[in-house]
Formats: C-alpha cells, structure tokens, sequence
C-alpha cells in the first residue's frame, strides 16, 4: 500500500513537470479513503521548480519524502520512508528512450467546458479528460487548467519522469488543480491536488542540485528491473 501511495503522488506530481517557463508552484495533495493506518499518507505538500527544460519536484508529508531533479541532462530521485533511504539516477536520453516505449497509442480525450475559477490568482478553465484503462473502462480526470503560464504539455508531451507516466494529451497550459478516482486492493479512493501559491521569481540553476549523500542509489536500469520484479509479484 505504502509503494502504491508513493506512485500516485509520483503520478499526480509529473503532470505539473517538464514546463518550459520559470516559476515555482506549490501545491497539497489529499486522498480519501484510506484506511487509519496510512492515514500519515493522505495529506502531502509538493512544491515544483521549474527552469526552461529543468524541474525539481518535492513531496512531504508525515511517513514520506521525496525530491525529483532533472537538470537538462540527467535526473536524480530520492526517497526517505520510515528511515529507509533511497534513489536512483537517470540520464536524458534513458527517460527519453522509455518514455518512447511507453507511449500511447491513442491520446485521451479532452472536453473543455465553460466553467472558470481563479486558483492561486490564475483564471483556470474546467477540462475533462477520458482515457481507456487496460480493462477496457473509461478513466476521469478533472483537471483545472491555465494557460498563463508556458508547459510542454501542450505540446503533447506524456510526463514519464520518475519511471510514472501520465498522458495529458494536448492539453492546453498547465493544471493548477486535478481530482482523480483510484481503487486499489479493494479500496476506492479520491485524490485532489490544488495549487497553494505560483511564485514568479526566477529560479536559482542550484535549485536543480540534489545531494545522494546517505541514500543508497541504484541506475535506472535497476530500478527498472526493481519495478518490473514487483509487478510480477502481484
């Protein structure tokens, strides 16, 4: 439960990344339905730098933190869960050759409705996305979506960084807010992520550094082969 928990926030995180502008967005993420004893995971702060083709993304909350990197050339992720440290590096053109591999045939379909609300002082109009899952049912998003600030995403770009993916289509700007349905395990549950705060000012190339000290990492061909073997063991 606690590696599928971090691979939504992993998920929901990726959609905001890889923009091509210069700000910081923050944001928190909910989700309802766990049980009590993951009740630590429900509620998590992220806060994205962005630089041109450069991001960094950062989640915490009570039993987990998290930093993903990319400085234009190569991505450093790490992870501290109940005291447990980990991570792995990535170079552009392995995230570039997997995210390839993992492309959709079909794009998900976008409707764009009427509605606007101002989130984080940025007017946002109300757009739904469709995908088909591997069992054949339509999946919905609510996504939020501004077009003042630049993302990469309107150019059609799928969000892979991390070894998630989630496939914005050509969604036009970049989503201040997204509310999701999951079930797993028997659980149904519902995530929001809404943007707190878009800061402006020109971000700092430092930013982008991220120290592995303490952290035990692995290439991103182990981490693959890592994610694979926990698959087939489902």
């Amino acid at each position: 439960m606690k590696k599928i928990i971090t691979s939504v926030a992993l998920i929901l995180v990726s959609a905001f990344s890889y923009a091509q502008d210069n700000y910081t967005i923050k944001m928190n993420m909910k989700i309802e339905g766990l049980p009590p004893e993951y009740a630590g995971f429900g509620e998590q702060e992220m806060v994205n730098y962005v630089k041109g083709d450069k991001y960094k993304s950062e989640v915490s909350s009570m039993m987990l933190t998290s930093v993903t990197a990319f400085d234009g050339k190569n991505m450093v992720s790490i992870q501290e869960q109940m005291g447990n440290k980990s991570g792995y590096t990535a170079t552009k053109e392995e995230l570039d050759a997997a995210e390839k591999a993992e492309k959709s045939e079909s794009k998900p379909k976008i409707e764009y409705t009427t509605d606007k609300k101002t989130i984080a002082g940025y007017e946002c109009t109300k757009a739904i996305l469709t995908t088909v899952g591997k069992d054949k049912k339509d999946n919905k998003m609510t996504v939020w979506v501004t077009e003042r600030l630049k993302s990469a995403q309107s150019q059609g770009k799928k969000s892979s960084r991390g070894g998630m993916s989630l496939d914005l289509g050509d969604l036009k700007g970049v989503p201040l807010e997204m509310e999701m349905s999951a079930s797993q395990q028997g659980m149904d549950m519902k995530i929001l992520v809404t943007t707190t705060e878009v800061i402006t000012t020109p971000v700092d190339d430092a930013i982008f550094n991220v120290s592995t000290e303490g952290y035990k990492m692995m290439s991103y061909k182990e981490m693959q082969d890592k994610m694979k073997a926990m698959k087939e063991e489902k």
